[in-house]
């Protein structure tokens, strides 16, 4: 049988996984900005680097319902199995 803690630490970790790559996408391309604005690339070249940059941190702020919903489960999960073991204290 798979333990209640491990399910909940799954639903809690995989939307904040999702958010971190995508905020890791995002930083990623401000450095390929400020690289190619160093190399003296054309301003437009540079705006999209940048815009696609805002692109990725847009994304990991509005999280889809389904991870939301993931989210949920798992921290209810997690307040269940404590308030268990504080019970069987």
């Amino acid at each position: 049988m798979i333990d209640a803690g491990l399910v909940s630490d799954a639903l809690i970790m995989g939307p904040a996984l999702w958010a971190c790559s995508f905020l890791l996408r995002s930083r990623w391309h401000e450095r390929a900005a400020d690289r190619l604005m160093a190399q003296g690339a054309d301003a437009p070249t540079v705006q999209l680097k940048r815009e696609e940059a805002r692109y990725y941190q847009d994304f990991a702020r509005v999280m889809p319902n389904y991870m939301l919903a993931a989210l949920t489960l798992g921290l209810a999960i997690r307040v269940v199995l404590i308030v268990v073991g504080m019970a069987a204290r």
